[in-house]
């Protein structure tokens, strides 16, 4: 009786030993998680400190450098590629917040002027940048004026022999942009090639649809100077008789 009770403490305390070795069944360890902060295991750990901060380094002004001449009161919106705290061009404040801001530094006139920007970013380190060049005009507020022209507005009796050959031509007194069409009476656009290049704008004829006698026809500008002035007026004229 002694020797199997001996037997059976034997017996179970050597299934203790192996279940404490090689495990007990065969759940996994149970993983615990937080509800509030999911995360796969793969996954970096969460940010639990304090929140990214970014650092701007570009800003993108409009508009931009290189182009039709501005007037010294241009107003520029200037872009970041990070949120900033301040900004300051030319050392006028600017207005806005985070990414978006305008600025409206007085330039002076001539080629060659810049933006000095300088921002502070929102982890307190500074930056800038210089953008440029830009050509300043101040013209007064004048909009461009007609000096002289092919054609005159309310003119008859034209001879569409030489215009058919020569095309034409409207000069101003400053440099312009902008657009210049041949229409006829009601309007619709004969399609002539048209550039409007410096103080000149031109119109060249097309094979079919010149000019013809005893027609009324209008000439509509649309132009602008380096300041934004502009110019918008038609010049109607009628071809001679036959």
């Amino acid at each position: 009786m002694h020797r199997m009770l001996r037997t059976a403490i034997l017996i179970t305390f050597g299934m203790l030993i192996i279940c404490i070795i090689g495990g007990c069944g065969d759940d996994s360890p149970e993983v615990v998680t937080d509800p509030s902060n999911p995360r796969t295991d793969d996954a970096p750990p969460p940010h639990t400190g304090p929140p990214f901060t970014g650092i701007a380094f570009m800003v993108m002004p409009d508009p931009g450098p290189g182009g039709t001449p501005i007037p010294p009161n241009t107003q520029f919106s200037l872009t970041f590629d990070e949120a900033v705290d301040a900004v300051a061009v030319n050392g006028f404040p600017a207005t806005g917040a985070g990414l978006n801001w305008i600025a409206s530094p007085i330039l002076p006139e001539g080629d060659g002027q810049t933006l000095n920007v300088s921002w502070t970013n929102q982890n307190g380190s500074k930056g800038f940048q210089t953008v440029g060049p830009y050509t300043v005009v101040d013209n007064g507020g004048e909009p461009p004026n007609i000096t002289s022209g092919t054609v005159i507005d309310g003119e008859t009796d034209v001879d569409p022999a030489p215009i058919n050959a020569g095309g034409f031509r409207f000069d101003f007194d400053v440099d312009v942009t902008g657009t210049i069409k041949l229409t006829n009476e009601a309007g619709v656009d004969l399609n002539w090639v048209a550039t409007v290049a410096g103080q000149t704008a031109t119109l060249t004829a097309v094979a079919g649809q010149e000019l013809v006698n005893e027609t009324t026809y209008k000439i509509e500008i649309d132009v602008q100077d380096g300041g934004g002035n502009k110019t918008r007026t038609t010049i109607t004229f009628v071809t001679k008789l036959k």
